[in-house]
């Protein structure tokens, strides 16, 4: 615990542990660092004032979602029924009653395909648009040599003027034992640009962000106390000039400040004094309550907020990674917890006029095989062909891009590469992404070589 107020002066531990608040998730971005985002344009350039992930890790069933295929054998159309969504002539899993009100103001995507048929690399190249070129192993080791995934992009590019960092992942990294995944930090722009981690399980009735120096629900007077920390830091500038991280604790002295004293963020993070039924409409498990988190956040300022479904949610401790027991996880852990979450967050953001611009995204590293594995009723996984979701922000709804074969194996028309989908979320967050950042060492990173989906940006 830091002392903050002692008769003496803060010790330099104490002087680096305050400043270096990054380290417990404080990872406070300057404002002064917009760089390279492009001037507003014609059409749905920069409609989106903020973006909300939904990433189910692991990687769902395109076949028991958003892509049923019906008519297809037994060992490949599973044991769910379909459902007519609000489209004419558009079907979704039985299992999705709430999502498939909303499809006049969606767009699913049915063919998104890459090769990597791993998780961490699958996620690496969705997230950061490029391919992973170390192996398998190496992917869980991050490394300041990695390709900045969006939501790094936008903290450096586009941060927008709230009193929190740009970018917060809700409430954990997706990480293996004893690695943390590449792909899930700024990489090459520098820990600057990390996420924010909220940390903590936001289902528990009495949650707090953890990661932030404030308690949600402690009066002014004690946060405007504290910013004399400040002038403690202030006082001892000249000692710490000589060490690297001076520079850091200067530049999030301000922000720090904002964050600290901002009624937003101190209703944004507090769940504990959320409604009942308001918890209770997203749904009182651990992902739910992620996204209603997440919700909270953009409204205090957040740009890019990306909920993960953990591991740790369900009986079978797998997430979406469905090897076994695909279809008792799916209809009882995974996809109504989904649904409920999805439909909670649409209907707010579209009663409150928020819809419009706030770009929501579903989506996944890949999704699963066609043909089950009878042994053990599972499908293993599959890059070639999966659905993801687009909604707001200046997304054209009601419609569905591409068509997957009659087993939805692999496309049929219209392939569409995870360069292409960052491209569309660079795009309608207002980010050129035929532009480029820079590197810490002031090398040009190309933030995209796909092209924004034409049918969702018009």
């Amino acid at each position: 615990m830091i002392r903050l107020w002692g008769r003496s002066a803060l010790d330099r531990r104490e002087l680096l542990r305050a400043g270096g608040l990054a380290l417990g998730g404080l990872a406070l971005p300057a404002l002064h660092n917009r760089g390279l985002a492009s001037p507003a344009r014609p059409g749905s350039f920069g409609k989106a004032k903020n973006c909300i992930v939904l990433y189910l890790s692991g990687g769902p069933a395109q076949l028991d979602t958003f892509d049923p295929k019906p008519d297809a054998p037994d060992d490949i159309r599973g044991e769910f029924g379909t459902i007519q969504t609000r489209l004419p002539g558009v079907r979704f899993s039985d299992l999705l009653p709430l999502a498939a009100q909303w499809t006049h103001k969606t767009a699913v995507v049915r063919t998104l395909c890459h090769d990597h048929n791993d998780h961490g690399r699958g996620s690496y190249w969705m997230f950061t648009g490029y391919p992973y070129l170390g192996s398998v192993p190496d992917v869980n080791n991050m490394s300041r040599q990695d390709m900045p995934p969006v939501g790094a992009v936008v903290a450096k590019l586009a941060p927008g003027n709230g009193p929190l960092p740009a970018w917060a992942v809700v409430p954990h990294r997706m990480d293996v034992a004893g690695g943390r995944r590449a792909g899930q930090f700024a990489g090459a722009l520098g820990p600057r640009f990390d996420p924010l981690l909220t940390g903590g399980n936001p289902n528990d009735d009495g949650y707090k962000l953890e990661n932030l120096p404030l308690v949600a629900n402690e009066p002014p007077a004690v946060v405007r106390r504290r910013l004399s920390l400040v002038d403690q830091l202030n006082a001892e500038a000249g000692a710490l000039n000589a060490h690297a991280m001076s520079g850091t604790i200067r530049d999030g002295q301000a922000k720090a400040v904002e964050v600290l004293s901002s009624d937003a963020v101190r209703r944004a993070v507090d769940l504990s004094a959320v409604a009942t039924a308001e918890r209770e409409r997203y749904g009182r498990n651990l992902f739910g309550q992620s996204v209603l988190l997440g919700s909270r956040l953009l409204g205090a300022g957040v740009r890019l907020v990306q909920c993960n479904w953990q591991r740790v949610q369900g009986v079978n401790g797998f997430a979406w990674d469905t090897h076994w027991n695909n279809f008792t996880a799916h209809k009882d852990d995974l996809v109504p917890p989904f649904d409920r979450a999805f439909h909670a967050l649409m209907t707010d953001l579209d009663r409150t006029g928020k819809l419009d611009e706030t770009l929501v995204v579903v989506a996944a590293e890949f999704g699963r095989t066609p043909r089950i594995t009878r042994s053990n009723a599972g499908r293993e996984h599959h890059p070639d062909c999966f659905s993801v979701v687009f909604a707001g922000g200046g997304v054209k709804g009601g419609q569905v891009v591409g068509a997957s074969d009659r087993i939805a194996a692999r496309p049929a028309t219209q392939p569409i590469t995870p360069a292409d989908f960052t491209a569309t979320i660079y795009h309608l967050l207002g980010i050129d992404p035929a532009g480029e950042t820079h590197d810490q060492g002031g090398r040009p990173i190309a933030l995209s070589r796909g092209t924004p989906i034409r049918e969702l940006v018009g």
